[in-house]
């Protein structure tokens, strides 16, 4: 296209052609019409000017503030020092200004069809540039600047331009910036200012077309502050550069840039309906009580303790609620989610739980919450984890398939949110804890995840479940959630007390003296902790039989025979897969038990029912396992017969599973009671639980003189400490029952407040291991430190050469190049591949057959395995995937031993096997 411009700096300059509007003549307004921002691959002589998409950018982002609460509005306003009605106009300049660095040489000569066009402008590109400059970077340079030009206060200008110069995923280190600022590519050439005027006439134009007002207050940002602007940039930008949504403009259109930027503050709005993003509005105006919220249910001691909490609530706080299983936690949590978000202007809901099975969960109860309030208006749920396609309900609702209410008002997924960088955008969301703490990890666009959590209510479910380096990103997570607003609700059915007072120490407080009793009530608001003990559910205080057995699993394997001779359910929960699979190879074959053509369990001779579930199957074998688990055990399972479950941790956590007998492999004591929670979990009649006098617990391990060695071959302290260990068995060693949950509290205190007496013939163990575990634990805590990004109340946020981390999803990374949420041995994702298969490792995979392929991973963790593995790498083909590209092949024969080790073989009924070599 051909502009043709007669230029004389004492006549009005005429756009020719144009609609007859007249604008000021200058070489810099020129600028204007000449410098591009994109540019169509299909219409190689087709720009968007650069003037127009720094409008749409800004278009957007008040799009988006405009849908949030006032109470964002605000804080974004104060990110200034202005009310947000003064500081609308300089955060949506600043904001347009995220790309201004394209204003240079080296951006405008990346495209061929630009040359003729900066002829006609003046303006010049010095030969022998380097075409890759981060134009962001340049931005920043270039608005910091013209910030200070306008008399910014410096540390303000220097931050806020930094902000909005790291919009394409990470801060430019102080030395980079350096680099770039003599760079001519980057600047233009300093003996030529007309680069330089070009930029200050797009900045006089967004000051024409915002007129804002005088100069912010604040002197500098803190880290929230940072974070919420760099966010709100990012994911402005995301939406205004959609040419979906936004169509490319023409050179005539900057004519009047005012008519422009209100035409596409009605784009922005289209774009923000078609992505899901709809005002975020209480789910309910008015106040309810919890039987109105919850009709079925009858508000317990906890839920109307909760409910005063909440009413009384005027900022956001942290609310731990501690509560044997069955109490209503979790409708407990969404309940003081509704009154927190209606009271305080929280925008959304985030539930966080320590795995995927328990996040699948969730996410149908939450589902099942959220309907219904979905009749109102249109809601989107995001399942925010690695294994999303597993989930057949997730995958329905982003089809709009299911959770459709009967008036117009429905739940959905959309397709916007479903990238792993947007989901927290989502005004509603369930997903695993890793997926929260990857907004306080130096990855790319952290800062976008930060913006989705701020100003919401999230709840972590399970809170006891994490090791020192997960549990100290916790607390540092939680730390930043309160800076940024957020109100947080804790749930756990055990946990230690140190844990409490970690808490206590994020609102700068103290426990009580003498904390109420257990199950309780925490609210911790700034410089203060309030308690409360409420009362259980009577049908739910039980006297569990106690006793111990050897941990050898032949005895295991008897004593469950013996516990069932007239019937019953029962789990048998271990401590390593190795033992699960041992255990159910103890049990005579049987009778394949099949679902959905996937073996899950066997029926012996005799009829028992045996059914094995351990997290080393391939992911769609353990889903199948897991629901059939959750059909022959679950609430409303038929309880007729002999049915063993054996199973690991998997069963720990969150599954609605209720069996009248348990052996437990000896774990810490708060982990044994959490399993004995799933013993006599629901009310059942007494043929139901076969005449049986009460619930049982028998504890593998809990035997004789003196503990078993958990080395070789238990391997019981590799899985959890050993101190733990040791002074859970000196508690209950001489116990023949436990009163839950009236004991529950005193016994986790005795245990990890190391009130429990030890032997002393234990002393000499119990002393190692609390050296081996005292600088293991200070070292995670350390590691974890160093992770983050820094704390938002001091200056350690603000350190832009912090090396930026990947995404665990990143293929081809040595291991210290990614974020790391949790601590643990070197792992891989392996795809079990059969003959069948026709494994080509050069050939790209449709997506349909890598769906197939990736619904068989596999996460493995032996030293051995994994080294093979890293050493084969992910094929070339598999490269291409968006599902396979971090994924290795594990090439099986057609007896499922693999090829690269025959001690390893995937077996039908017992999952991935190690085979013992001879001698071992």
């Amino acid at each position: 296209m051909q502009i043709n411009a007669e230029i004389d700096e004492n006549k009005p300059f005429a756009l020719s052609p144009n609609n007859g509007t007249k604008q000021k003549q200058s070489l810099s307004f020129l600028s204007h019409f000449f410098l591009w921002a994109k540019t169509n691959e299909q219409q190689p002589d087709i720009y968007h000017p650069l003037i127009l998409h720094l409008l749409d950018v800004a278009a957007s982002a008040e799009a988006i503030l405009e849908r949030e609460p006032g109470k964002t509005r605000e804080r974004i306003g104060g990110i200034l020092g202005l009310p947000w009605s003064q500081a609308r106009s300089w955060i949506l300049i600043i904001i347009a200004c995220h790309d201004l660095g394209k204003a240079s040489p080296a951006f405008q000569s990346k495209w061929i069809g630009a040359r003729s066009l900066l002829a006609q402008s003046g303006l010049r590109c010095p030969p022998g540039m380097d075409l890759h400059i981060n134009h962001a970077y340049v931005s920043q340079i270039a608005l910091l600047e013209l910030l200070r030009n306008r008399e910014w206060p410096d540390d303000l200008a220097l931050l806020v331009s930094d902000a909005i110069g790291c919009h394409h995923g990470e801060r430019a280190t102080p030395y980079r910036l350096d680099s770039l600022e003599g760079d001519r590519g980057a600047m233009g050439d300093p003996r030529d200012p007309n680069w330089s005027t070009a930029r200050q006439s797009l900045f006089d134009s967004l000051i024409d077309v915002f007129s804002p007002g005088g100069v912010p207050t604040k002197s500098t940002l803190s880290g929230p502050d940072f974070m919420l602007l760099a966010g709100l940039t990012s994911f402005a930008d995301w939406v205004g550069s959609n040419e979906t949504w936004f169509p490319f403009g023409k050179p005539e259109d900057c004519a009047d840039l005012m008519s422009w930027y209100r035409n596409r503050r009605l784009m922005a709005d289209a774009a923000l309906d078609a992505i899901g993003w709809n005002t975020r509005e209480p789910l309910q105006i008015e106040e309810k009580s919890f039987e109105q919220v919850f009709p079925l249910f009858s508000p317990r001691p906890l839920q109307m303790a909760v409910a005063k909490a909440v009413s009384e609530a005027k900022e956001p706080c942290i609310l731990l609620v501690e509560a044997p299983m069955g109490e209503g936690k979790t409708e407990t949590a969404f309940y003081a989610h509704l009154e927190l978000q209606r009271r305080l202007g929280h925008r959304g809901l985030y539930v966080a739980l320590p795995t995927k099975a328990t996040g699948n969960a969730m996410f149908e109860r939450t589902l099942g919450f959220l309907n219904a309030f979905s009749s109102k208006r249109n809601l989107d749920c995001q399942l925010v984890h690695g294994a999303t396609l597993l989930n057949n309900s997730f995958q329905n609702l982003r089809l709009g398939k299911i959770y459709s209410a009967e008036s117009d008002g429905r739940i959905r997924a959309g397709e916007w949110f479903t990238s792993k960088k947007r989901a927290l955008l989502s005004e509603y969301g369930v997903g695993t804890v890793d997926q929260a703490l990857l907004p306080i990890l130096p990855v790319r666009h952290n800062f976008v995840r930060l913006w989705g959590l701020a100003n919401r209510v999230v709840i972590f479910d399970e809170i006891h479940a994490y090791d020192a380096y997960t549990g100290t990103l916790l607390m540092r997570l939680i730390r930043w959630l309160l800076a940024l607003d957020s109100s947080i609700i804790l749930l756990s059915a055990t946990l230690p007390p140190s844990i409490r007072k970690k808490i206590a120490e994020l609102v700068q407080a103290k426990l009580p003296s003498e904390e109420a009793a257990y199950p309780r009530l925490s609210v911790f608001r700034p410089g203060t902790v309030e308690q409360v003990s409420f009362e259980c559910d009577p049908a739910r205080r039980h006297t569990i039989k106690l006793s111990g057995i050897e941990p050898d699993v032949s005895v295991l394997c008897t004593t469950l025979q013996q516990q069932l001779s007239g019937g019953g359910l029962a789990l048998a929960l271990v401590n390593t897969v190795q033992r699960a699979q041992e255990l159910y190879l103890q049990f005579p074959a049987g009778k394949a038990i099949l679902e959905n053509g996937q073996t899950t369990g066997k029926i012996l001779p005799d009829g028992t029912e045996v059914y094995l579930f351990h997290a080393r199957f391939p992911s769609d074998v353990r889903q199948v396992r897991e629901n059939t688990a959750l059909a022959t055990f679950g609430k409303e399972s038929v309880r007729t017969g002999r049915k063993i479950l054996i199973a690991t941790q998997v069963a720990e956590q969150s599954l609605d599973l209720d069996f009248d007998v348990m052996i437990s492999d000896l774990a810490p004591i708060d982990l044994l009671l959490q399993r004995a929670g799933r013993l006599w979990r629901h009310e059942r009649s007494r043929d139901e639980r076969h005449h049986m006098t009460g619930p049982c617990l028998i504890v593998a391990g809990l035997i004789g003189d003196e503990p078993p060695s958990f080395k070789d071959p238990l391997w019981w302290g590799s899985v959890y400490c050993e101190d733990l260990l040791l002074r859970t068995w000196v508690l209950l060693r001489n116990r023949q029952e436990l009163i839950v949950p009236d004991e529950i509290d005193d016994m986790v205190r005795s245990v990890y407040d190391e009130n429990v007496e030890i032997p002393d013939f234990l002393m000499e163990r119990l002393n190692k291991a609390l050296i081996e575990k005292d600088g293991e634990t200070s070292a995670n805590q350390l590691i974890a430190d160093q992770a983050i990004i820094g704390f938002p109340d001091d200056a350690s946020w603000n350190t832009p050469e912090l090396y930026t981390k990947y995404d665990e999803d990143e293929p081809g990374l040595h291991p210290t190049l990614i974020a790391q949420t949790r601590l643990g041995e070197l792992s891989v994702t392996a795809i079990p591949v059969w003959p069948e298969d026709a494994f080509d490792p050069d050939r790209t995979v449709e997506f349909a057959a890598s769906k197939i392929l990736y619904l068989r991973a596999l996460s493995l963790s032996r030293i051995g395995v994994v080294r093979k593995l890293k050493t084969i790498g992910v094929p070339e083909g598999w490269k291409k995937s968006a599902l396979l590209r971090t994924c290795i092949p594990l090439i099986l024969d057609s007896n499922g031993y693999w090829i690269g080790d025959a001690q390893v073989r995937l077996d039908d009924e017992l999952g991935l096997v190690y085979i013992q070599k001879e001698g071992k």
